[in-house]
């Protein structure tokens, strides 16, 4: 089986070399040297045959027409022995086969012919055979190529006539003397012939020797030729296989094939080529991998920056609804406030035992400590648009502390103080500078986790030319070198995966920016981190007219006096709100200054008893069940304008931009949840004072009985 593939693996190769450049090559170089060498050699060979052939039948003419002038003698006088010794030296001659001398009747006068060779019959001599080749006529004879079918021989048969003078007078017909013709002159009178053959034998073995020269010679040109081919191949074709391999390399992806030819020809100048060719592809390919790389890092990088950004997304909306939770939880709180800081109050007017004021005084406190807690959470919560008015950084910073301190005891953190006393205030928003501190506060406190001893959390404040720094220096592990000029780029951060999004140091940086002040930061390693913001102070900016947004207070002790005396004039009042301890609270402290009380518990029926009897002041509480006191307020100002300027509102929410945009379009003071009952009081008076003339400019009461005196009704 294994033998009945060979032959067909060996025609699959042939097949292959010849689709081959290379098989093409030999095969058609081949192929003309092979035709070209044998037609050559067949024009060289026939033209030798002829070429003999006419040496033989002009020597056979030469020894035929000598034979036939000697033999004329011999013929005349039928002398055989000189015609023999004629014919002896014609046979001596080289390639004479026979000798024939005929009469003129034909009959044979002398036939001779060499041993090796036969004489033919006369009479196919005399006769022209059908089988005969005429090689020519000669002047007084004829040669031809005779072929003897008895023996298979060849012979350049020449005839020659024998002719002897035939003599004649001139003019004896007109009676002149006899006189002799010449032979030139006369007629010739044919008296015999003579053959003579030639025979080709010796022409043909010339012809069979110059036919093997010529074929051996012709198989030396032919392998010679062969062999230059192949050779030439290698020159021409191997370059080119390595040209074809190589590109089929650089199809295959591998550009780090070159072509090593030191050749100075065309090919050389194509591999040069080639090679310049392949290594700009290389370049090309490192370059657009390069490129790909880099595409692919930037799209890692903005994927995880889109990720990142969508998670902050996430978080800013999770904030805006936790926003939105403290503020309705900061409303029910302040509630509740106010009724536990105004029955202190009026507890503590009353004669009571010094154990049960302490008490009281602890209470009231506690409040307070909660109103502020309550307050500050929704400074930071609210989502109102950057507003600036003079701010104490160090109640900002102490406002900040004060939401931390719980998380601060649980984390083992201390915090030491070095704030300068009598800062003056900047103009910034309130709200954007807690965000900026409290996010570096937070930062700090995370740095400090899990390093086993307490943490330490120093604040500074200086005032120097103009401007107010703010250091804030914490205990944790420091920030490397190289990540210290990073920390405020979006999205970098060093914490863990999930424990971070990069973007609050970047807030913080924007937020100072826009405040036109620096911030930056000092680390070293195992030695903590300082971060440091310098605000410019400008006391020749104004404030913003019509800003709601009450600063933050710092915390401050219950006045002492806390219920002057009542003042002369007394009025109507009615008291507007659903959570019965504020109507309670308000209606008592109300009654001992005098005056007559009316109480809702929501809008509609205010707005009832306000159309049946008169009021002097309205004090009224903005979210209410049924109808809110907005609405209220804009179905007084269709009614009685006058009353619209004698309302006081209330209210535990004034983070809410609804709410601050009410109060603003309104132009009436209002009082912050829970509220000083001292400042009631004083506002009750005040409007009280004013009603029989022009109303003044009410002030804005904040939470805890603090003024907005900047805020223009």
């Amino acid at each position: 089986m294994n033998e009945a593939k060979v032959p067909g693996r060996v025609v699959q190769r042939l097949a292959m070399f010849s689709r081959g450049l290379r098989g093409k090559f030999i095969l058609l170089i081949s192929a003309l040297l092979i035709t070209t060498s044998m037609a050559l050699g067949w024009v060289f060979l026939v033209r030798e045959v002829r070429d003999e052939g006419n040496k033989l039948s002009q020597k056979g003419t030469l020894l035929a027409r000598n034979l036939a002038n000697d033999a004329e003698l011999g013929i005349f006088a039928a002398n055989r022995e000189t015609l023999a010794s004629l014919a002896q030296k014609v046979l001596k001659e080289e390639d004479t086969a026979f000798v024939a001398i005929l009469d003129e009747r034909g009959s044979p006068l002398l036939t001779q012919s060499q041993s090796e060779f036969a004489m033919p019959p006369l009479s196919s001599l005399r006769e022209s055979a059908r089988g005969e080749i005429p090689a020519g006529r000669v002047e007084g004879g004829e040669v031809r190529l005779y072929r003897d079918p008895l023996r298979h021989e060849e012979y350049y048969l020449s005839r020659f006539p024998v002719l002897t003078q035939k003599k004649r007078n001139v003019g004896e017909e007109i009676g002149f003397l006899p006189e002799a013709v010449s032979s030139a002159q006369g007629e010739r009178e044919e008296i015999g012939s003579v053959y003579v053959g030639l025979s080709t034998r010796g022409m043909r073995g010339g012809i069979r020797r110059l036919e093997r020269a010529l074929g051996f010679a012709t198989l030396v040109v032919i392998a010679i030729g062969i062999l230059l081919t192949v050779l030439l191949v290698r020159i021409i074709a191997g370059p080119i296989h390595q040209l074809v391999e190589a590109t089929r390399r650089i199809a295959r992806g591998d550009l780090d094939v070159l072509l090593h030819l030191d050749s100075q020809d065309e090919i050389g100048e194509l591999a040069k080529s080639f090679n310049q060719m392949t290594l700009k592809l290389r370049k090309s390919r490192e370059d657009l991998e390069r490129t790909n790389l880099q595409l692919e890092q930037k799209v890692q990088e903005r994927t995880q920056e889109l990720e990142e950004a969508q998670n902050q997304l996430v978080q800013v909306e999770k904030m805006s609804v936790v926003g939105q939770l403290v503020s309705g939880v900061a409303h029910e709180l302040n509630n509740p406030l106010a009724g536990v800081l105004g029955y202190s109050q009026l507890l503590l007017r009353m004669d009571l035992p010094e154990e049960v004021r302490r008490g009281l005084d602890k209470i009231e406190s506690e409040a307070e400590r909660c109103r502020r807690i309550v307050q500050n959470l929704l400074i930071f919560a609210r989502r109102n648009k950057p507003q600036k008015r003079p701010v104490d950084l160090n109640t900002v910073l102490e406002s900040v502390l004060e939401l931390k301190a719980y998380q601060f005891k649980v984390d083992n953190v201390r915090i030491e103080r070095d704030l300068e006393n009598d800062l003056p205030c900047v103009m910034a928003d309130d709200s954007q500078l807690q965000q900026v501190f409290m996010n570096i506060i937070h930062n700090a406190q995370q740095a400090m986790q899990g390093r086993g001893s307490p943490g330490v959390i120093t604040l500074r404040t200086r005032y120097r030319a103009g401007l107010i720094t703010v250091s804030i220096t914490d205990a944790g592990p420091g920030i490397a070198p190289e990540n210290l000029t990073r920390i405020f780029d979006p999205f970098f951060t060093t914490k863990e995966v999930g424990q971070g999004t990069g973007l609050g140091l970047s807030i913080c940086y924007g937020i100072i920016q826009e405040h036109r002040g620096r911030i930056w930061a000092e680390s070293l390693l195992g030695k903590g981190s300082t971060f440091c913001l310098e605000i410019p102070v400008h006391p020749e900016e104004k404030i913003i007219p019509g800003t709601l947004s009450a600063p933050v207070t710092a915390p401050r002790g219950r006045e002492e006096g806390a219920f002057p005396s009542p003042g002369a004039d007394s009025g109507r009042i009615l008291v507007v709100d659903d959570e019965t301890s504020i109507v309670d609270i308000l209606c008592d402290v109300l009654r001992m200054d005098g005056h007559q009380i009316e109480t809702a518990i929501n809008g509609r029926l205010a707005l009832h008893k306000l159309q049946s009897q008169p009021f002097d002041v309205v004090i009224s509480d903005l979210r209410m069940p049924g109808m809110s006191g907005q609405e209220l307020f804009r179905r007084l100002r269709e009614i009685d304008s006058g009353l619209v300027s004698r309302i006081i509102f209330t209210t535990g929410d004034v983070a809410s931009q609804d709410t601050q945009s009410f109060l603003q379009e309104s132009g009436s003071p209002y009082l912050q949840k829970p509220f000083d009952l001292n400042e009631v009081r004083r506002l009750v008076q005040t409007i009280l004072s004013s009603r029989r003339g022009s109303r003044p400019d009410l002030p804005v009461i904040l939470p805890g009985g603090s003024r907005d005196r900047d805020r223009v009704s």
